[in-house]
C-alpha cells in the first residue's frame, strides 16, 4: 500500500527517504494530543511519538516492515523546549527508532 504524501515533509537519513508530519489528534490511536507520525518512504520503518507526555511514562510506537504490528517502548524526550518539532529532532527520532528496532 502505497503512503500519502499529502501534509508530508520529506527528510532523508542515511540515504533513505522518509515522510514525517505533526498533527493534533485525541481518543484516535496510541497517543492523545500533538503527535508525530514518520514513515520510510519504502514502508520499512514507522513511529510514533507523541509530545509533551510526562517523563516517566514517555513512549513512542516503533513498526519495522510491512504489516508489522507497532511496539510500544519507552523512549527519551525529543521534542525541544516549548514543544518543538524540528527536522533535527525528527532526525533523532529516526536514529532512535533504528537503534531499537534493530
Amino acid at each position: 500500500m502505497a503512503i500519502s504524501k499529502k501534509g508530508m515533509r520529506r527528510i532523508t537519513v542515511d540515504e533513505r527517504v522518509y515522510l514525517w508530519r505533526s498533527f493534533d489528534e485525541y481518543d484516535q490511536g496510541w497517543f492523545n494530543g500533538v503527535q508525530v507520525i514518520v514513515a520510510a518512504l519504502d514502508q520499512e520503518m514507522f513511529l510514533r511519538y507523541g509530545l509533551g507526555q510526562p517523563d516517566e511514562r514517555r513512549t513512542a510506537v516503533v513498526s519495522r516492515g510491512r504489516g508489522a504490528p507497532g511496539i510500544r517502548t519507552a523512549c527519551p524526550k525529543f521534542e525541544r523546549d516549548g514543544e518543538v518539532f524540528t527536522p533535527q529532532v525528527v532526525r533523532d527520532l529516526i536514529d532512535w527508532g533504528l537503534a531499537v528496532a534493530l
